[in-house]
């Protein structure tokens, strides 16, 4: 049995092709694609393969967590899955760093430096080649509280992280919710994306503006010249169905439009 968390699709094709040709016509060859945050198994080639055949184009693995017990750590499932991803035929491949920031009840969080420099280092002695590195900027509660400072507070820790994304001079993009408006309480047994069906387990969601609780205000911008990877649950597919933003965006690059836990990747 194989665990995926944040399931979604419509992420634009990907800095090879974007290099390309312009970025409208970038926009309308979605990419059906799917992240994953924990897999169970990382190291079984046929749960890559699987994803691979049912037309999958794209995987965005988590390349670090805000681990709370270590104050931020790189995922240990990243550079194993990155590899079962690229030996299954996967030819874009991203990473996502959801960081370690405001308080934690075991341990203060590392510098955003010091979170970024062990993500690098990771990276370059395993030689990881990614489309794109995106930054998950979203609150957390319990025992990891992230974005839990205030919005002046927030702001100032968001335009430190972003300047140190910007020195290391590789392809950085935002993932952010700015949709507003809660999902309807109703069970889903059947999800479809595009052309292909997957039973996953009923599921009920509800979802709020995550940026208006970190940051000042809904138009509070910390680096909207960096690709938008929106957050929009209306089970619409397709990049342009992105119809909320925040933080001076007015368009996105990928779209994450269903939060689901699958469970059985051979039904499709």
């Amino acid at each position: 049995m194989y665990l995926l968390s944040k399931l979604f699709l419509a992420l634009a094709a990907g800095s090879t092709l974007a290099a390309a040709v312009p970025y409208e016509l970038v926009k309308r060859a979605d990419l059906r694609a799917f992240d994953v945050s924990r897999a169970q198994s990382p190291y079984r080639s046929d749960f890559w393969v699987c994803a691979r055949n049912a037309g999958y184009s794209k995987a965005v693995i988590r390349a670090y967590q805000q681990a709370c017990g270590s104050g931020g750590q790189v995922d240990p499932n990243f550079v194993p899955a990155y590899k079962a991803a690229k030996a299954a035929g996967f030819a874009h491949v991203d990473g996502y760093m959801f960081p370690c920031t405001g308080t934690q009840s075991q341990r203060a969080c590392k510098t955003p430096q010091t979170q970024i420099n062990e993500l690098l280092a990771v990276i370059k002695a395993n030689n990881v080649i990614v489309d794109y590195l995106w930054f998950d900027i979203e609150p957390t509660s319990g025992v990891c509280n992230a974005w839990n400072l205030g919005g002046t507070a927030n702001l100032n820790l968001a335009k430190q992280w972003i300047a140190a994304l910007r020195a290391t001079g590789l392809k950085w993009g935002i993932y952010a919710n700015g949709y507003p408006f809660p999902i309807p309480p109703i069970p889903i047994p059947h999800l479809i994306l595009e052309t292909t069906q997957l039973i996953q387990l009923p599921l009920v969601l509800g979802h709020r503006n995550q940026w208006t609780a970190m940051f000042p205000s809904r138009s509070t911008d910390i680096a909207s010249d960096l690709p938008l990877w929106a957050v929009q649950f209306d089970r619409r597919p397709g990049v342009s169905t992105v119809t909320t933003f925040m933080g001076g965006w007015t368009r996105a690059f990928a779209k994450q439009y269903w939060l689901g836990e699958l469970f059985r990747m051979g039904d499709f």
